[in-house]
């Protein structure tokens, strides 16, 4: 049987194909997908809307839109859910508008809202509404959310990816494309295309807010010209032609974006992005791949010139694998349906393969939104880590084994499965460059959800070989298989005065960083994503330089290596896990730390010094900086990672243990069902 969603819009923007708002496009997108999946679908919007279900109008607003006029639609709003909620029996409430707080209604039924904005835009009342619960759509929103939240599981957003097709002849303009308005920084765009000399155009609507007039009158207007020109609104069909022929879409925001659809949408149609690091923009965009992040307004302009070097293919298939409608309006659906079980019905664990790097792909925003929950993942669990090894280093075909309950997702475990003389074995993907293994488990899900993954992984397979476990992985307390001590790791406790490093090491420290800035202007540069690639040069060349000088290759050294952690470092920057630090003496990179940090632990990977500069210890001033840095950011755990190597101890590490088990084979779980 089918359900009944009630949608409402933010009540002075219409809904439609042509809405210019990200929440308004979303919204039609889960209205259209509602109809089509058989269900009712009820939207509060103004008059003018044009929805797939059923449109429950409150009036249009005219004229300037001030205090009065948001009071206005707020009632209108609020009555009409209230009249909805009367004359039909709705299963969920979702809420869509930055007002959303004053008309949200009190009721039995499920109420959610989902964040389309940054969470500094909402009062703090918005996040404590009894009984309506919060979704974020991007890891970077997620994490600026107040402590106490009522959040959800992340649904990230997505476009018609197949409706958008780049055109056959790309023409020599950039685009800007949005509502005009101060924080979307437009006048750089201007200001950038004509100090590179290129021809811009700007579409989008200046809504009737006294604010927004004035900023187009004063900021955009002065700027226009034959080849800088606004050409107002465009409707779907046209701001397609427009994606698909554009040089490179420009996205000068300076607001912390919460998402960017139009960027999904020109990644659609094979153009690259030019950005600044605005939020989530740098999540969307790979930098030098499908587009370049930027940090000032002379860069953009660059940035919109060197545009014409990347790849359209690149761009299309970034966009095919992250940003799929289908998959955000298919997860909306799915919440939908677990925030209404059937009354009584007992909370079944289902287990589900994936198989297949795509697969993977798809997985992403639900893997990642688990990710958030387990407090005690490490990067090394993360997409940002995982999917970059399925691309480059799998040797087998990565299997997700998933465990849902109502829909949701409540654990998951990436794995390979080969056969061996001893027949098939399982193993956790990322071995090899991997520190910390694991599965992720929901927190608040019951014991019994890591016995349930214990017996699907013997079900796969004949014997599953777990290793790099940490002393608190669940898989320890419930496999009911002996651990054995594989690796060690050592640790360190950290505070804001790092009293648990020993006072002769922090002397030599300050010592050694008195020296390097008197004789050789130490400097010590955090990496960002314009420079991320010349760091991984320079930590690539000194790693490489220091095991030819002990005969050996150093692990660094397979270009499928190389490529891996150049992936996985653009990913894990844009997740604002990484911490890379190069040190310059003398106007040279003498040493570049590269590492990790999350959950009150920075984890130090590897790293690379030049031996020209032994002298000054360029290792013991990058790790040394690093652990500061960490104790700077509240950290409690400065994690060395495996080995036993005698400088983490004179840093006044601990011994701690990894763990491997092997588990037996079972027979096939009958909740087991397969997907790819």
């Amino acid at each position: 049987m089918g359900l009944t969603v009630l949608n409402v819009a933010y009540p002075l923007a219409p809904v439609g194909p042509d809405a210019v708002g990200g929440a308004e496009q979303v919204l039609t997108a889960i209205d259209r997908a509602l109809v089509a999946g058989g269900h009712r679908s009820l939207v509060v919007a103004q008059e003018g809307s044009l929805c797939a279900g059923t449109l429950l109008p409150i009036p249009a607003h005219e004229g300037p839109i001030d205090e009065l006029a948001l009071a206005r639609a707020h009632g209108a709003t609020r009555q009409a859910v209230a009249a909805a909620l009367r004359a039909e029996r709705v299963d969920v409430v979702h809420l869509h508008g930055v007002d959303f707080h004053r008309h949200a209604p009190r009721c039995e039924v499920p109420v959610l809202a989902t964040l389309h904005l940054p969470p500094e835009w909402y009062p703090a009342e918005a996040f404590e509404l009894p009984g309506v619960r919060l979704i974020c759509v991007s890891a970077s929103q997620r994490r600026r959310c107040p402590p106490g939240a009522r959040l959800l599981p992340d649904v990230e957003n997505g476009v018609d990816v197949d409706w958008f097709a780049p055109a056959r002849t790309r023409r020599g303009f950039a685009l800007a494309l949005g509502r005009i308005c101060p924080e979307k920084g437009f006048h750089f765009a201007l200001r950038a295309a004509r100090s590179a000399g290129l021809p811009l155009l700007l579409a989008g609507r200046v809504f009737d807010y006294e604010a927004h007039r004035r900023y187009f009158a004063q900021q955009i207007s002065p700027l226009l010209d034959g080849q800088r020109r606004f050409i107002g609104p465009v409707a779907a069909a046209r701001k397609r032609r427009l994606l698909g022929a554009a040089r490179c879409l420009v996205v000068p925001s300076l607001a912390p974006e919460t998402s960017s659809l139009v960027a999904m949408e020109a990644l659609a149609s094979g153009t690259p992005v030019v950005a600044y690091p605005a939020g989530a923009l740098a999540e969307i965009v790979d930098h030098g791949r499908t587009g370049f992040i930027v940090g000032h307004v002379d860069e953009l302009g660059e940035a919109m010139l060197r545009a014409a070097e990347l790849r359209s293919e690149d761009c299309r298939a970034s966009a095919e694998r992250r940003f799929s409608q289908k998959r955000m309006t298919d997860r909306y659906l799915a919440l939908y349906a677990e925030l209404t079980p059937a009354r009584g019905q007992e909370a079944r664990l289902v287990v589900e393969e994936v198989r297949g790097a795509e697969a993977l792909h798809r997985l992403e925003p639900e893997w990642l939104a688990l990710w958030e929950r387990c407090l005690e993942a490490t990067p090394f669990q993360h997409p940002a880590w995982l999917l970059p090894w399925c691309s480059h280093l799998a040797r087998a075909e990565p299997v997700a084994i998933a465990l849902r309950r109502h829909g949701r997702l409540a654990g998951l475990a990436l794995v390979d499965i080969r056969r061996e003389r001893d027949g098939d074995v399982l193993r956790l993907l990322g071995s090899g460059v991997t520190d910390h293994l694991d599965v992720l488990l929901d927190p608040a899900e019951p014991e019994a959800t890591a016995d349930g993954m214990a017996d699907a992984l013997r079900s796969r397979c004949d014997s599953a070989d777990l290793e790099q476990l940490r002393p608190s992985s669940p898989l320890l307390r419930t496999t009911g298989a002996a651990a054995r001590v594989c690796e060690i790791a050592p640790a360190l406790r950290i505070s804001p005065t790092l009293d648990a490093v020993p006072s002769k090491r922090l002397r030599e420290l300050r010592y050694l960083q008195r020296r390097a800035a008197r004789d050789a202007a130490a400097t010590i540069e955090t990496a960002t994503a314009p420079d991320l690639d010349d760091r991984l040069d320079s930590l690539y060349g000194l790693h490489a330089a220091r095991w030819r000088a002990r005969g050996q290759d150093g692990v660094l050294a397979s270009p499928d290596v190389q490529r891996f952690h150049r992936d996985a470092a653009r990913r894990l920057l844009a997740a604002g896990l990484l911490r890379m630090y190069a040190l310059q003496l003398g106007g040279r990179t003498a040493a570049v730390f590269h590492g990790f940090a999350a959950r009150g632990r920075t984890y130090y990977y590897l790293s690379g010094f030049d031996p020209a500069f032994e002298r000054f210890s360029p290792g013991t001033l990058v790790v040394g900086h690093a652990i500061e840095e960490a104790a700077r950011e509240g950290a409690a755990e400065f994690d060395f990672l495996r080995g036993g190597e005698g400088y983490k101890y004179r840093w006044g590490a601990r011994d701690r243990p990894c763990y491997a088990v092997r588990l037996g084979s079972a027979a096939p779980a009958r909740t087991a069902r397969g997907s790819g």
